[in-house]
């Protein structure tokens, strides 16, 4: 089981504070394991905010022809280069083997070393080209050092 930190939350818990979007949103299922996995992130893993994107549609962030209309849940970026490091993918119900060839399809267009789908109990971490996965995220650092 993997310890989220706290987030917060409106009354009467509709709606959820996205600190990085600056702005609350719907505090639906996958949004509150997108919100409590963030702030895990930040406070316990030393994620800089500014090296995190959140929601955003990979055509705003990749370049192609016929870009599929998606949005991606969590994109972190190397900080100086602007370089993707790490794709998550967040879901509300137990992961299983179909959520990963969906995580890998979107980084087939943002080519970030590192994949990841968490769900409120699990984080699963992958290496893009290797046939390698662990529980868990690395610090912000560890990450960076990962991907030189």
């Amino acid at each position: 089981v993997v310890e989220m930190a706290a987030m917060a939350l409106s009354p009467p818990n509709k709606q959820v504070y996205d600190r990085i979007r600056k702005k609350w949103v719907e505090a639906t299922p996958e949004e509150l394991v997108r919100q409590k996995l963030l702030t895990f992130m930040i406070e316990k893993l030393g994620y800089p905010k500014h090296s995190l994107s959140v929601e955003k549609k990979l055509s705003e962030i990749a370049d192609g022809y016929r870009l599929p209309n998606r949005r991606l849940d969590i994109l972190c970026f190397e900080t100086q280069t602007l370089r993707p490091l790490l794709l998550i993918e967040c879901k509300a119900v137990p992961i299983h083997k179909k959520m990963l060839a969906q995580v890998m399809g979107y980084n087939a267009y943002i080519g970030a070393p590192f994949i990841c789908l968490a769900n409120q109990d699990s984080i699963f971490l992958g290496w893009r080209d290797q046939d390698r996965i662990q529980e868990g995220l690395p610090t912000y650092s560890e990450l960076v050092n990962a991907c030189i």
